[in-house]
C-alpha cells in the first residue's frame, strides 16, 4: 500500500522499483506510520474517494462517503523509478517465477479491482521477446506511462532503483528525519526475483528504447543508451 510516514509524508510504491525494500527499511527505522489504500496506489488512487472500495459505495450514500473520506491535504510525496528497459526484464523474470506464473493482476477496466500492471495481463506467457513485442503492440511506451501516474506535479522527490540506498538516504535527509545511514547502506536485498539472462534482439530493443524515450529522458537514463544510434 502507499506508505504514510510518521512525519505525514507519503511513499508511493511503483512495482519493481525496490519498493518492498524501502517499505521494510521505513518500518525497521520506526518511520512507518500506516498503509494507505492499494499497495501500488498512484497519485490519483491516493487522493480518490473510491479507494474505500465497492462495498462502502453500496452501504453508504455518496455525500456520507465524501464527508467521511474527504480528499487529504497534499503531503510531501516520493517514489522511485528504474531504467525503463530494465523494468521489462525485471517484470518478466518476476512473473516467470513459479510462485507468480503470470498471475492475473486485477482488471484495467474495473476501478474497484485496479492494479497498475493489469494492462499486461495475458501478454507474457511466451518468450521474453514475445512479451515485449506484445506490450509494444498493445501499450507502446507502457513503462513511461506507468511512471507518469506516480510522478505528476504533486510528487516532491523521484529517486532511482539503481541508487536505491543513497536516494532513500537523500530523501529522508530532505525531510529532516533522524535515522541511521549505515543501517540503510548495509541492509540486505529482499524479494529479489530470479535473474535469468534475457536476450533482446537489436531491432526490438531499438524499437522499445524509442517508445520509452520520453521516460528515458525525463528520468535521466540517456547515458545508458549513448552508444545506440536511434
Amino acid at each position: 500500500m502507499a506508505v504514510r510516514l510518521k512525519n505525514g509524508s507519503v511513499f508511493l510504491h511503483i512495482p519493481k522499483t525496490g519498493g518492498n525494500w524501502v517499505t521494510t527499511i521505513l518500518k525497521e527505522l520506526n518511520l512507518f506510520e500506516s498503509s494507505v489504500g492499494h499497495k501500488h496506489s498512484d497519485i490519483d488512487q491516493y487522493f480518490a474517494p473510491h479507494i474505500i472500495g465497492r462495498k462502502a459505495l453500496i452501504n453508504y450514500s455518496v455525500p456520507r462517503i465524501l464527508r467521511r473520506w474527504s480528499k487529504p491535504e497534499k503531503p510531501f510525496m516520493f517514489c522511485f523509478v528504474r531504467n525503463p528497459i530494465s523494468w521489462y526484464e525485471s517484470w518478466y523474470n518476476y512473473m516467470s517465477m513459479p510462485i507468480r506464473n503470470w498471475f492475473i493482476w486485477g482488471d484495467e477496466y474495473d476501478r474497484y479491482n485496479w492494479h497498475p500492471n493489469s494492462i499486461l495481463n495475458g501478454l507474457g506467457e511466451g518468450s521474453f521477446i514475445e512479451f515485449v513485442e506484445n506490450v509494444n503492440k498493445k501499450r507502446p511506451g507502457y513503462v513511461t506511462e506507468l511512471y507518469g501516474w506516480y510522478t505528476k506535479s504533486q510528487i516532491d522527490f523521484i529517486g532511482k532503483q539503481e541508487n536505491l540506498a543513497d536516494d532513500l538516504i537523500k530523501v529522508l535527509k530532505i525531510m529532516g528525519l533522524d535515522f541511521d545511514e549505515d543501517y540503510i547502506k548495509n541492509y540486505k536485498k529482499i524479494n529479489v526475483a530470479t535473474k535469468n539472462k534475457l536476450i533482446w534482439s537489436n531491432e526490438l530493443k531499438k524499437e522499445t528504447i524509442l517508445l520509452e524515450y520520453a521516460g528515458i529522458t525525463r528520468y535521466g537514463y540517456q547515458s545508458d543508451f549513448k552508444n545506440w544510434e536511434l
